[in-house]
């Protein structure tokens, strides 16, 4: 993350009121993830999911990993399959 980035979420998070509800681990890989999910049709399993991230074209091999790593389940938006990745921690 670069040291703007980093400096604006500091600021961020010393902004009295209503703190942030998620923890984002890594936000190009979590933004990315969320971007290649943007038109995926929900409730997916995990082999729906990681076969429609292979037809975008999607070749990183790092969210591929990801991916590889969810549990078996059905996942009803993005949001559940940021966080099930351990990109996004909701509380």
């Amino acid at each position: 993350m670069s040291d703007k980035n980093e400096n604006t979420i500091n600021e961020q998070n010393n902004i009295p009121g209503q703190q942030k509800e998620v923890d984002v681990k890594d936000y190009p890989y979590a933004s990315e993830l969320a971007n290649l999910l943007k038109n995926m049709e929900y409730p997916a399993d995990k082999n729906k999911i990681i076969n429609f991230v292979k037809s975008t074209g999607s070749t990183d091999e790092n969210i591929m990993e990801l991916l590889e790593k969810l549990e078996d389940k059905q996942y009803n938006n993005s949001a559940e399959v940021t966080s099930a990745t351990g990109l996004v921690k909701r509380p």
